[in-house]
Formats: structure tokens, C-alpha cells, sequence
């Protein structure tokens, strides 16, 4: 079963768009990693609802002056990483197509970067306000459009541009001859880019904007049938998974609604939350169990990895699996999804999606049985995501424990996976997957 396996994920990431994807996200990880840090800090640190914050009391130890100048960095450095990720995937996605198929690589990144600001252009000026950009096309969370575009200009360069043979030294002849060789593909893909530009224009194309899942989101929040929260947070870890994460970065937020509000109320009024009227609220259920803020997928793959770190050829995903331990262990886990990388992994589309199902599930019948109590209360940013439900529970052990065992459970469930990959992983060092 696992050699079948083993053979079908090699063979899935021998597509030239996987293959693309993944050298496209390995290459964008310390990118990824640094942004995922100075996030921490600010979630940790400079926020008023931080943990860190929040538990060392760090408004009155920290000076203003301290305060808004580490807010702005932190904000500053999460702008020009995740803010504008976007960008440099396109670059790198549509360069790595592009040498695929022995093409002009680096005219081809440009023309992807080209398009990708057109078209955030084309968003913002939909929009009362001239002469700017919206950062909402080019964060992380679309990421999986600046891969498509990425992909498409390395496509038609594939189709219309000429082989192009990399040289020791090029002087301005060469130079002249590379860029007129690649002028006809670069003019095509622009045109696609302005006519994609235009369509969202004058179309109002939001099919990656946060508005566009609001309705979803707001459904899974509200909701108290665990049928439909499994379903709908079925399509959001795949969603996620693909690199669209909107739907999930807005459920991992402090969600406040007219049925968090009752519950609240119920759990101050009779001192605990065990018979709350909404007992299976998606906003409080996916949090908590079913991604544990990164922990129950993520997390439970860094474990079993610096538990295999002895394996040969190992060293690599171990190294990646170490940086990123603390951020992911807080619950910022976007760099190791793009260094491992996990986004668009097709080993990892499964346990993206059942793990969470699994958890919400236990944790749905553990509360129907009156097990473990729901979780209700304000749960500060940076929490580990093992105690998110601890937290959101005002303290009850029997909770942690649950969890806990959960989270162990999600590791036993990653462990047969992680072996696949390190074989796809050695047929792929072996020569057997194609290379560039």
C-alpha cells in the first residue's frame, strides 16, 4: 500500500505545475520564515491582547516609545514578507515553469511581476481611489493565484518563446539578442495580463478577495450543526492547502457573533460553559480542535520528523522542521508550510483535510457526551495551540488532556505519511522523478 502510494505522489509531482509550486515555496521559505517571526513578535509582544503582553504586563514595563517602535517593525517587516508574498511567488513560480521547458527564465519572472501589480492596480482602482495598489491580491493568503499567473507566463513561454542557453558572459550583444528573443512571449503575456486586469476590473472579480468567502466564513461561524461545521471546514483546510487562506486566517481570529455573545453570557452567569446553548459552533470548534491553531497538521509533522531525524537524508527537512518549531508551537506555522513545503503538496491534501475532521469530530461527541466542556472564552493572541481549548475553557483539565491526547493521535495518523515522503523524497534524489 505505501509503495502504491509512494509511486502515486511521485508521479502526481512530476506535473510541471508541482513541480514548479515546490521549488517555487522552498525558495521563498526564509522569506516566509522571517515573516512568520516578526508575526509572533507581534502577536506576542505588541499586541494589547498578546499573551506575553498580556501575562508579563507589559504595559506598564514597556515605554511607549518602545512599544510603537516594535509595533512598527514588526507590522513593517509582516507587510513587505506576507504583505506583498505574492509578488515574489509569481516571480519565482513563472521562472522555474519557464526552465522547465529551457525557456528565458528571468524575462518570464518579470512579466508574472508585471501582471501581478496590473492586476492589484485593476482591484484598487475599482474602488474610489486612484493611483494605489490593494494589498489583498498579493498577501499569502491568495497565494495560490500568484501561482497560477506564475505558472501561465512560463506557459506561454513555453509555447511562443525561443530555448535560451544560459552563458558564463553576457555582453551587451548577447543582452540584446536574449531580450528580442524573448520580446514576443513578454508582449503575449502582458496582453493576458491587462485583459485578466480588465476582467477584474470591470467584472468585480473577487474570487481571492477576503470578501468573497465572507459568506462561508460566516456560516462556519455561526452554525451549530457539527454536519455542516465538518463539511465546511472540510472545504476550508483544502482551501487552505491550495494556498487560499482567507477562509481560515479569518476563523483563527477572535470571532465575536450573537451566539458567541449568548454563550459568553450563559458561561458568566452559571460559571462554566458545560451547558451553553450553542455547543458546537464551527468558530469555536475548528480553533481549537480542529487545527489547534496550526498544531494538529502542522505541528504533529515537525514532531514526527525530529522523531525520524536519524533517517538518512533527513538532515534538510529536520533543519526546517528546528527554525520553525517556536513560531509553529505559537501558532504561526506559514513558514514551515512554505519551507517543508506543505502548500500544494499533493502527499499532504488527506491529512490537511481529515486530521481536522477527525479532531472535530472526537471533540463534537466527547461534548455531546458531556465529557469536556465548550470552549467560550477570549482566548489571547499567541496562545500555544495545544491550549487554545485549555484557555478557552477557563482552565479545565480534563480538556487539556483531551486535547492532548488528540494531538497525539494526529501524530500517529502523520507518521505513515511522513514515511512516504521521505521515499518519494529519496526516488526524487535518486534520479527517478525528473529534474530540471
Amino acid at each position: 500500500m505505501i509503495n502504491l502510494s509512494t509511486k502515486t505522489i511521485l508521479k502526481i509531482r512530476q506535473w510541471s505545475f508541482f513541480r514548479a509550486a515546490q521549488r517555487t515555496l522552498v525558495m521563498l521559505m526564509p522569506i516566509a520564515v522571517i515573516g512568520t517571526y516578526f508575526n509572533l513578535f507581534n502577536d506576542l509582544i505588541f499586541s494589547p491582547d498578546g499573551l506575553i503582553y498580556n501575562i508579563f504586563g507589559l504595559d506598564k514595563i514597556m515605554t511607549d516609545h518602545f512599544w510603537y517602535a516594535g509595533s512598527f517593525v514588526c507590522r513593517g517587516m509582516i507587510e513587505v514578507t506576507f504583505g506583498v508574498f505574492g509578488i515574489y511567488a509569481s516571480f519565482f513560480m513563472a521562472r522555474y515553469t519557464a526552465r522547465i521547458y529551457h525557456k528565458d527564465s528571468t524575462m518570464s519572472g518579470i512579466a508574472a511581476v508585471l501582471i501581478m501589480l496590473f492586476c492589484s492596480y485593476a482591484t484598487s482602482n475599482s474602488r474610489p481611489r486612484h493611483g494605489s495598489f490593494t494589498g489583498g491580491f498579493l498577501q499569502i493568503n491568495a497565494l495560490f493565484i500568484a501561482l497560477l499567473v506564475g505558472f501561465g507566463v512560463g506557459q506561454i513561454f513555453h509555447l511562443c518563446g525561443k530555448n535560451y542557453q544560459q552563458v558564463e558572459n553576457e555582453d551587451t550583444k548577447w543582452l540584446r539578442r536574449r531580450v528580442w528573443n524573448a520580446i514576443l512571449p513578454f508582449m503575449i503575456s502582458i496582453a493576458f495580463g491587462i485583459l485578466l486586469g480588465i476582467a477584474r476590473y470591470e467584472l468585480q472579480i473577487k474570487v481571492l478577495d477576503t470578501a468573497s468567502f465572507s459568506e462561508l466564513v460566516g456560516r462556519m461561524q455561526t452554525t451549530n450543526n457539527l454536519a455542516e461545521v465538518l463539511f465546511l471546514s472540510a472545504i476550508t483546510t483544502l482551501l487552505n492547502w491550495m494556498g487560499i487562506g482567507y477562509p481560515l486566517h479569518a476563523l483563527s481570529g477572535t470571532t465575536s457573533n450573537a451566539y458567541t455573545a449568548e454563550n459568553l453570557t450563559y458561561a458568566f452567569q452559571n460559571g462554566s460553559s458545560w451547558n451553553v446553548p450553542y455547543k458546537f459552533l464551527g468558530s469555536s470548534l475548528i480553533k481549537t480542535y480542529g487545527t489547534m491553531g496550526g498544531a494538529s497538521v502542522i505541528l504533529a509533522i515537525i514532531v514526527v520528523l525530529l522523531m525520524r531525524r536519524t533517517k538518512k537524508n533527513n538532515e534538510a527537512n529536520v533543519a526546517i522542521a528546528k527554525i520553525n518549531l517556536l513560531p509553529v508551537a505559537f501558532g504561526s506555522s506559514l513558514g514551515f508550510s512554505a519551507g517543508l513545503p506543505v502548500i500544494l503538496n499533493p502527499l499532504f491534501v488527506l491529512p490537511s483535510v481529515i486530521i481536522p475532521l477527525v479532531n472535530m469530530a472526537l471533540a463534537g461527541l466527547a461534548i455531546s457526551l458531556h465529557m469536556i466542556p465548550v470552549c467560550v472564552y477570549p482566548i489571547l493572541k499567541g496562545t500555544p495551540g495545544v491550549l487554545l481549548s485549555f484557555f478557552g475553557t477557563n482552565g479545565n483539565w480534563g480538556t487539556l488532556w483531551f486535547t492532548i491526547a488528540l494531538f497525539v493521535l494526529d501524530v500517529c495518523i502523520m507518521w505513515p505519511i511522513m514515511k512516504i515522503n521521505e521515499q518519494v523524497e529519496e526516488m526524487l534524489r535518486a534520479g527517478k522523478g525528473r529534474q530540471f
